[in-house]
């Protein structure tokens, strides 16, 4: 089951999700590292939760999205090159690590 919660918490093992529509709060859930990327998150972020089973315990929470307000920084991947864009400018990985 995909559920849509808030950050209700974030702890050393995971994200506390609240969910709107039953007032109910999870345990500390895993995050999902897509790509080996670690997610942050701030409190009431909007986030996609997978549920496995029934109960709210058995869960990981896919990451944030967004509506109709775009984030301020994307990351890109395109030809094999990842890169880094922000109202500032746009880097490349290669550049980075040939700082």
């Amino acid at each position: 089951m995909i559920r849509i919660g808030f950050v209700s918490s974030i702890g050393d093992g995971g994200v506390s999700v609240t969910y709107p529509d039953t007032g109910k709060t999870t345990t500390e859930l895993p995050v999902l590292a897509f790509a080996g990327i670690k997610q942050t998150f701030e409190k009431d972020d909007a986030v996609v939760v997978a549920h496995m089973s029934n109960d709210n315990s058995m869960a990981v929470i896919l990451g944030k999205f967004y509506a109709g307000d775009d984030p301020t920084a994307t990351i890109n991947v395109s030809n094999g090159t990842l890169s880094f864009t922000d109202s500032t400018g746009s880097i490349t990985l290669a550049e980075i690590i040939a700082k």
